[in-house]
């Protein structure tokens, strides 16, 4: 269940975006963390609500068959949620909130053209989707901060590449159960071999950035990010028994929990 709603991104979210700002040397209020949370959750259900409305015949994968068949009840609590986000909107600090609401506007915009021109098939949903999961996590920090330093410009590309292996890993996993529902991923679009490559590809700058980080910026902190990585990494060397019960999911979106345990190594 946890999973099926997207639980565990929120909460890697949040545990990612305090991560970044200890790092980055920001203070952010728990207020804003739990907006943050609450906005991936709202933007993840949305997408796996819209993609649940528009499948003609019973979805082939577990978490869209879930919201076929709960489809007015999350539309209820989506609601609900979002109630409650707009009160909070007015306790969190005026900069996150304009930086907010500027996300959510691509958000939207986002969704918006790739519905009217098919955006996905020019430009990888994926891609975008690690941009926009990327630029959600730091955004407490780059408008606290004013920008950021080296060190936050290293965060946010070792995190972008995070995400993008993290959602590339999955298209390739979710090939077969993608086609069938009609949907689009750069699995389906390019290939598995294409998307075997990307996601090798960001996991090898991933552990080289962490590497060099740890003795050049922070070594626990970098310690934490190379862990993620290799844990990440491990889901292409063993990928018959990530296969099983969809265990690629739960590792691949929990890596972003581990950030939990940094105050174990510092």
């Amino acid at each position: 269940m946890i999973r099926i709603l997207s639980l565990d991104v929120v909460l890697g979210a949040c545990v990612s975006a305090w991560f970044i700002a200890q790092l980055c040397g920001v203070e952010v209020r728990l207020v804003t963390i739990v907006a943050l949370g609450m906005a991936v959750w709202l933007i993840y259900t949305a997408d796996h609500l819209w993609d649940a409305y528009r499948l003609q015949h019973p979805a082939h994968t577990v978490r869209h068959g879930f919201h076929q068949r709960y489809f007015r009840s999350l539309i209820v609590t989506w609601l609900i949620v979002a109630s409650l986000g707009i009160v909070l909107l007015f306790r969190i600090p005026p900069s996150v909130f304009r930086g907010g609401l500027l996300l959510s506007a691509g958000v939207i915009g986002y969704f918006v053209i790739n519905q009217l021109f098919n955006l996905s098939r020019t430009v990888p949903k994926e891609l975008l989707a690690a941009l926009l999961y990327t630029l959600g996590i730091f955004l407490p920090v780059i408008v606290q901060a004013d920008g950021m330093n080296l060190v936050g410009y290293l965060l946010f590309g070792q995190f972008f590449l995070l995400a993008l292996a993290n959602l590339t890993l999955i298209s390739w996993y979710e090939l077969e159960s993608d086609q069938l529902d009609g949907a689009s991923s750069l699995a389906t679009q390019y290939g598995t071999a294409s998307v075997q490559l990307i996601s090798r590809a960001c996991i090898f700058l991933s552990v080289a950035l962490a590497v060099w980080a740890m003795f050049s910026i922070s070594f626990a902190g970098y310690l934490v990010l190379l862990v993620m990585s290799v844990v990440l990494g491990s889901i292409w060397v063993f990928p018959v028994w990530y296969a099983k019960n969809e265990r690629y999911r739960w590792v691949a979106d929990g890596i972003f929990l581990l950030p939990a345990f940094y105050p174990l190594v510092v």
